[in-house]
């Protein structure tokens, strides 16, 4: 488990590097302007999957036409999210199930800590799998692009991610927070 937690949290900083750096080169490098950034809603599709450093399929359904992709690496493109994003979706449902678990479950039961215990460990293996799932999903569509797709992707992705920092989505009645 350790491993896997230190595997996670180095591709989670090798991607924030490498996202980083093409954005910053993608900013100083003239030339072709990138495609106007996705709304707010085009970046996470209301409750559908995030997947960090990855465009929700609508939103990358969205600035296809921008990126200028062929018919062909539309399809290779849909490909990859129609592999991925079952075994996405089962590890995201496995956290949420640990989750509700825990919210169930009393501090002052005499199994909790336990309870907490089991629902760390694998909430830890759950996110492991997922950031490198993930990380393969990212690879398999910069992949279809060409060079300056990628920059513009790139740069789509990072606004993305700052529009999810400064505007969080809203949680349905059900979830945690409120009055």
């Amino acid at each position: 488990m350790d491993r896997r937690r230190r595997l996670a949290l180095l591709a989670g900083v090798g991607a924030a590097m490498i996202l980083a750096g093409v954005a910053l080169a993608t900013a100083t490098a003239g030339g072709a302007r990138p495609p106007p950034r996705p709304s707010p809603a085009a970046a996470g599709d209301g409750p559908a999957l995030a997947v960090p450093g990855v465009l929700s399929r609508t939103a990358f359904d969205r600035a296809a036409g921008a990126l200028g992709l062929s018919a062909e690496q539309r399809q290779a493109v849909a490909a990859c999210y129609d592999q991925s994003l079952p075994a996405l979706e089962r590890l995201h449902a496995r956290m949420r199930a640990g989750a509700a678990r825990l919210a169930r479950t009393p501090p002052d039961d005499p199994a909790y800590q336990r309870v907490v215990a089991g629902v760390s460990e694998a909430a830890a293996d759950a996110a492991a799998e997922f950031v490198l799932q993930a990380s393969q999903l990212r690879s398999q569509i910069h992949g279809v692009l060409s060079a300056e797709q990628r920059g513009w992707l790139m740069a789509l992705e990072v606004a993305a991610a700052q529009d999810r920092e400064t505007d969080p989505p809203r949680r349905g009645s059900g979830g945690g927070g409120g009055s």
